[in-house]
């Protein structure tokens, strides 16, 4: 899927919940897993530890993502699936994971290089906020830049070094380098 991982074999349709579980057991641990959270509802948590205002995680890094603190009120009683009663009685805030990286499609302007890492993803148009803003793809944005640059006004004298002609050959990490 996103930012090029793929699930090993015989891990898709499974419940992460009962692999982490059982993994865990087979070596002895007894631990009981009670949530697993994507990075930016982690974030807005251990803020939210230490600081009872807090109300929303972004990550900002090889991906883009957001995770709001809301009321239960906000949203619909249909949008928290099958829940007993009880749940509904008690609950009064929630973590909504937006899933920011999704934003965007036909909405944002993109440059002709955005256009192009989107043609030639595995998945174009999945996560369109994301190929534009996070650290997986600025690499391949400069690298696609200095390729256009190199040969439509020949800079560099117009060679393209051999080290930038495979595509993400340029990682973001050097630029952010570059940039310090």
């Amino acid at each position: 899927m996103g930012k090029f991982f793929m699930a090993a074999e015989g891990l898709l349709g499974e419940d992460l919940g009962d692999l982490i579980q059982n993994a865990c057991h087979r070596r002895g641990l007894n631990v009981q897993l009670n949530a697993i959270v994507n990075d930016s509802a982690a974030t807005l948590l251990t803020k939210a530890y230490v600081d009872d205002t807090t109300r929303f995680g972004l990550i900002m890094g090889t991906g883009v993502n957001a995770s709001i603190h809301l009321p239960v009120h906000a949203l619909a009683a249909t949008k928290y699936g099958i829940r007993p009663p009880e749940w509904h009685d008690v609950a009064k805030h929630v973590i909504v994971n937006t899933e920011l990286s999704m934003f965007g499609g036909g909405l944002l302007p993109l440059s002709k290089w955005d256009k192009e890492i989107n043609a030639h993803h595995s998945m174009p148009d999945f996560q369109p906020l994301e190929h534009i803003v996070s650290g997986g793809y600025l690499g391949e944005i400069a690298r696609l830049i200095l390729v256009d640059g190199i040969k439509s006004v020949g800079l560099l004298g117009g060679k393209l070094p051999f080290s930038l002609e495979a595509r993400y050959s340029l990682d973001s990490e050097v630029i952010s380098r570059m940039q310090a």
